[in-house]
């Protein structure tokens, strides 16, 4: 496998202001060291905005532009099995459910065409929700429709879906889970509000992926990373470890078995 030197992270929103909630980190692999390089909202993209349509459309047109990259995307890749009716099950495949994802008008129509289960994958990276959750699934489907099959069709691949191609640059995706990571590292902490408190988790969970992971960056990102009271610029960033930590083992973008096939896995 061609490995990547650029690697993205998108902490993703399905909201309406989702360009306001989009965060994007930007960094380069250099001796084994992850250098962040910038970190942006989506509504900060050239012709973007607050409002979702146009920051998912900047946000499609920016990953876009990476040929040879990886991207970690916080959001579900699929469903679980148990989702679909059990006729179904035996016969399902990932990207031809990708392709049927148009064909549903809004997130809720999506959601109610479905049942809601955890995937294999949701137990073993202990991700906080199931795919289908209140508050997840706008981000699943939108995620999944206005951007991961998007990027498949100009040529994309995505694991551990695919096959792992060794010789073609390509832009590869991963879902990843900042939650996870956290989880892992047990720096699971409240980080998210406006609180002392919090803050200074923001500057905790940083400082110790920092050390632990081999990741830089600039005051100035760091700063952008304490001052976000969401938690989104954080979660960028962890999205980007996540799929530095994932290159580690290229080995692991290879499905494990018929269920992570469509399933999908978590990466942190």
């Amino acid at each position: 496998m061609n490995i990547p030197t650029t690697i993205l992270g998108v902490d993703f929103s399905g909201a309406q202001n989702a360009g306001e909630k989009i965060w994007i980190a930007h960094a380069q692999t250099v001796g084994g060291v992850l250098h962040i390089q910038s970190l942006q909202r989506a509504s900060e993209l050239p012709d973007s905005s607050t409002e979702r349509e146009a920051a998912l459309r900047a946000t499609l047109e920016f990953i876009s532009g990476f040929e040879n990259a990886i991207c970690g995307f916080d959001f579900p890749f699929s469903l679980a099995l148990e989702s679909f009716p059990e006729d179904d099950r035996e016969n399902l495949n990932w990207r031809e459910w990708l392709a049927s994802l148009p064909e549903y008008s809004d997130a809720e129509s999506f959601k109610n065409a479905f049942s809601d289960a955890a995937r294999e994958t949701d137990r073993e990276s202990k991700t906080p929700f199931s795919p289908l959750n209140l508050r997840l699934f706008r981000q699943t489907f939108h995620g999944l429709r206005d951007v991961v099959f998007p990027l498949l069709e100009s040529g994309a691949l995505a694991f551990p879906f695919d096959d792992i191609d060794a010789e073609t640059e390509r832009l590869r995706l991963l879902e990843i889970c900042p939650a996870s990571l956290l989880k892992k590292q047990k720096l699971y902490l409240s980080y998210k509000g406006r609180s002392t408190l919090q803050r200074e988790n923001r500057e905790t969970i940083w400082q110790q992926t920092q050390e632990r992971t081999r990741v830089k960056t600039s005051e100035e990102i760091s700063h952008r990373i304490f001052k976000d009271t969401e938690g989104d610029a954080l979660d960028a960033v962890l999205a980007a470890v996540c799929a530095f930590r994932a290159l580690q083992n290229p080995e692991n973008f290879q499905a494990r078995n018929e269920r992570e096939k469509f399933e999908g896995r978590v990466y942190f």
